[in-house]
């Protein structure tokens, strides 16, 4: 069939004409230039740089974008180069990595972040040796302790105040300010000479440091759906052992090669920039994820609940009206209690910072996570000592001693990874039996090293202590705090690690007295031990309320 059209008539056609006309004459206007060349003028570089690569090739645009937009970033302000070079970034990662695979990409940049940031701590135990012997500086060995603790107290109130404060930035501007402000002040300690310089600057830098954690767990989660965040945890926390173990060897090994001990730390604070440029570069500041958590009203948990089906697979549905002037059934009771438990494990509701901190230190599972936390803790800083331990109690040399103490961390890294993914597979109970057999097998473990002294039996303790350790302290007590906390989820994990290096502070107090004293050694395995034994039935208590809590999620 031949299709006719049929061209317009001078009714339609004469409008036309003298439409665009009118628009030829107003575009040739001079006001109409002025503004044309404003807005020209107005262009980000990337938009530059995006015309100069219209209708390539995507292979010929990953390669020739980059020399576009530098060379069309020249004579730009800085925010508009920065703009222009987080645009082409987001640009280049759209047209490179599927949406799928985007929230991988940003979480293992989360974790090369937080590795950066490990580093910053590392870097002191490696250059020590140096700085002691350094006659330029003022730091007897003597003195060491007190720089420890500093340290330490820094760590301790930096967790306080990161409650506070971290609820109302944005994840990832907070790690990259972690990482700026933690190297920078590392920076500033290898600066200087005197014994009251290095305790100001590394009581900053780890006042600064201490929010990294919370920060990073947060951001992670960000990108990880509920569901899933065991195995988000378990990787960032594998990116810490990482951090602790490949960073030590590293940083041992310049300083073998005659690299000074000051420009250790400088090297550390090169790549925490880099780091920290790349993250506010390269990730977007939106998120798929909300920290906030569902209330009791997104599971229909009243105060009243109705038409809880108790038996879904029969298609019974069974109706609990509860109310001041009505009976409760069986049925009625159950389900109340049901809904009263989910709603007790959910975000909490509160609206400022101390009612969120009543609830929480109301709430039973918060406490038994808080002294579980502590627990916990208490048990890693057995790290500290763990050298001087081997040396003086198992009668090995330095270079043995290195080798049990990187054990732990090997052991830790491996459990990790494995155990994040493995506490995504389980549920309820088998989550359950899973992170109490593995507090038990460190605490089976502190007996062992009290009774072994063969360096191989030793050091397969300590790797299976750092298996057992790790999973416990990393997953499920910062999953549960980031589900509990909901808008304040900083606040509790804030409280809880504030709790828990106060309890190493206390124990590192002690320590140091029974140092002093003949079986000083003994005294601490025997505090470890208890420790242990603590952890595990706090660990389990913990994970027995988390159980009743998704059974009743199911139910409900």
């Amino acid at each position: 069939m031949q299709q006719i059209t049929t061209p317009p008539g001078p009714s339609t056609r004469a409008p036309m004409i003298r439409a665009s006309a009118v628009c030829s004459r107003m575009a040739k206007s001079p006001a109409a230039q002025a503004h044309k060349s404003t807005l020209r003028k107005r262009h980000t570089p990337f938009v530059q740089a995006k015309r100069n690569t219209h209708s390539r090739s995507r292979q010929h645009v990953r390669t020739t974008a980059v020399f576009d937009y530098c060379s069309t970033a020249r004579g730009n302000s800085f925010t508009s180069s920065f703009r222009g070079t987080k645009a082409l970034l987001m640009q280049l990662v759209r047209s490179n990595v599927s949406p799928e695979s985007r929230p991988e990409v940003f979480k293992a940049l989360v974790c090369l972040a937080y590795l950066a940031e490990i580093n910053t701590w590392v870097v002191l135990s490696v250059a020590l040796p140096g700085m002691t012997s350094d006659p330029t500086v003022m730091l007897p060995a003597a003195s060491v302790g007190m720089l420890l603790a500093i340290g330490t107290a820094g760590l301790t109130i930096g967790k306080a105040a990161a409650g506070v404060v971290l609820d109302k930035i944005n994840p990832k501007w907070a790690l990259v300010g972690v990482l700026i402000g933690a190297a920078g002040f590392n920076s500033l300690m290898a600066a200087g000479n005197t014994l009251t310089w290095f305790n100001i600057t590394w009581f900053l830098s780890r006042a600064v440091y201490a929010s990294g954690w919370v920060a990073a767990s947060r951001l992670i989660c960000c990108w990880t759906p509920e569901e899933t965040r065991g195995a988000s945890l378990g990787s960032l926390a594998f990116a810490a052992r990482v951090g602790f173990t490949v960073g030590s060897s590293a940083l041992g090994g310049l300083l073998l090669i005659g690299v000074s001990w000051r420009l250790l730390f400088h090297i550390t604070t090169i790549f925490a920039f880099i780091m920290a440029a790349v993250l506010a570069v390269g990730m977007p500041d939106e998120y798929p994820y909300d920290l906030g958590g569902g209330g009791a009203d997104d599971y229909n948990l009243g105060t009243r609940p109705t038409q809880v089906s108790l038996d879904p697979g029969a298609g019974k549905v069974l109706t609990a009206e509860i109310g001041p002037d009505r009976g409760e059934s069986a049925e009625g009771s159950e389900a109340s209690e049901a809904a009263a438990s989910v709603a007790q494990g959910q975000a909490t509701q509160a609206k400022t910072m101390g009612a969120a901190l009543k609830d929480f230190l109301t709430t039973p599972q918060v406490l038994m996570a808080i002294v579980a936390r502590c627990c916990l803790h208490t048990m890693y800083e057995f790290t500290a000592f763990m050298n001087m331990w081997a040396v003086e109690s198992l009668g090995v040399s330095g270079g043995v001693a290195a080798q049990i103490s990187a054990a732990f961390s090997g052991g830790s890294a491996v459990a990790v990874l494995v155990g994040g993914m493995l506490f995504c597979r389980y549920t309820g109970a088998g989550r359950r039996n899973f992170i109490t057999a593995l507090a038990a097998l460190a605490a089976s473990c502190f007996f062992i090293l009290t009774k072994v002294t063969h360096p191989a039996a030793v050091v397969t303790a300590v790797i299976l202590l750092g298996a057992g350790w790790a999973v416990p302290y990393y997953v499920p007590l910062p999953a549960y705090n980031l589900r509990k906390g909901g808008s304040f989820s900083a606040v509790l994990e804030g409280l809880c690690e504030t709790c828990a290096y106060g309890s190493a502070m206390v124990f590192d107090i002690f320590m140091g007295q029974w140092l002093k004293g003949p079986n000083g050694y003994g005294k601490m395995m025997s505090t470890l031990l208890i420790c242990s034994v603590g952890a595990v039935v706090f660990i389990a208590v913990f994970m027995q309320q988390e159980k009743v809590y998704e059974d009743n999620l199911i139910r409900m």
